[in-house]
């Protein structure tokens, strides 16, 4: 196994961001389940109303859709970021 070129700029790209994202929100409701129901319960009526109560059972799974697609779309400055880093570690 090889990390790829650029490795230390990875946090550039969008994927990487929000799958973070979701490492620290999943992190958040592992280490206080209830900090969710707090945050419903805080809500205004009229946003409660908009917002789906099982809201929180589709949030992980959007996420891994997000990263999924921002993997998929072009990232110019993030790859040449990456590709620099490369070539200056490469000399």
């Amino acid at each position: 196994m090889k990390l790829i070129d650029g490795w230390r700029q990875a946090w550039r790209l969008w994927s990487v961001r929000v799958s973070a994202l979701g490492a620290i929100l999943m992190g958040w409701a592992t280490l206080a389940p209830d900090a969710l129901m707090q945050v419903w319960n805080v809500l205004p009526d009229d946003v409660r109303a908009i917002v789906p109560a099982p809201i929180g059972d589709v949030v992980p799974f959007m996420l891994f859709l997000a990263a999924l697609a921002a993997r998929f779309i072009p990232q110019p400055k993030a790859a040449a970021k990456m590709q620099e880093a490369a070539d200056g570690t490469a000399q």
